[in-house]
């Protein structure tokens, strides 16, 4: 009778070990996986989070890691602990380096960036705000060499930008364009939304006052200064 007993238990311990590992796995790979598509979810927590479905597969089926360990400062992990955390640490790098190519809200268009310019142009700006209504709006100024060594002359204004960001790195601009050079008032808009990768870049349409399209496309390439940056 006692050596049923102690069979059922052995039993049931298995079964019981393997739901709590399926449950860890699930909640490791379905939060690395689905929280981003609707929360800011910083890269080292995505990191865990994955690396905790890892490592609890790798403990159903291996029988955890032996030999492992790894310190961090006075604390010192071994085996699946260890593994999992230097998972964590190997997927959080190559994650910020990601996510650098992709906004995760409107918030991050904010600020200055930097519009190069192919067609003998210097470098400008691109200034991303926000309207009374929460609505992205943008301005900026391009510049040109007067000549090959002359100072640098006004050559592009840019006001009344509106922008969208869609998926998170595709961003729909339009904007009122004043062509101080050659004395030209212009409405640009995007051919298509802009994508990021990791700048945006894209092709603007131009029209006239009156209406009339301009067949010539303006190329533009812009970035997103650091802090300190000009």
């Amino acid at each position: 009778m006692s050596t049923q007993v102690a069979g059922a238990a052995t039993a049931k311990r298995p079964r019981l070990d393997d739901a709590i590992v399926t449950i860890f796995a699930f909640l490791g790979f379905g939060g690395a996986l689905f929280l981003p598509l609707k929360y800011h979810i910083p890269p080292i927590m995505l990191s865990f989070l994955a690396a905790t479905g890892i490592a609890a597969l790798t403990y159903r089926f291996l029988g955890g890691v032996e030999g492992t360990s790894i310190t961090v400062g006075a604390l010192k992990a071994t085996g699946a602990l260890a593994a999992l955390i230097g998972l964590a640490l190997i997927m959080n790098h190559y994650l910020i380096e990601q996510a650098q190519l992709e906004l995760l809200s409107e918030d991050d268009v904010l600020g200055s960036w930097k519009w190069v310019y192919a067609r003998g142009a210097t470098a400008g700006h691109l200034y991303f705000t926000r309207d009374g209504r929460g609505k992205l709006t943008f301005s900026g100024d391009q510049g040109i060499w007067k000549s090959e060594n002359g100072p640098i002359i006004p050559l592009y204004m840019v006001t009344n930008g509106t922008a969208t960001l869609k998926n998170r790195n595709l961003l729909q601009l339009e904007a009122d364009v004043d062509d101080q050079l050659n004395h030209a008032k212009m409405h640009w808009k995007a051919d298509a939304p802009l994508e990021m990768r990791p700048a945006f870049r894209g092709s603007m349409r131009a029209t006239r006052p009156d209406g009339s399209v301009i067949t010539d496309t303006w190329g533009i390439f812009f970035y997103k200064l650091r802090a300190g940056e000009d």
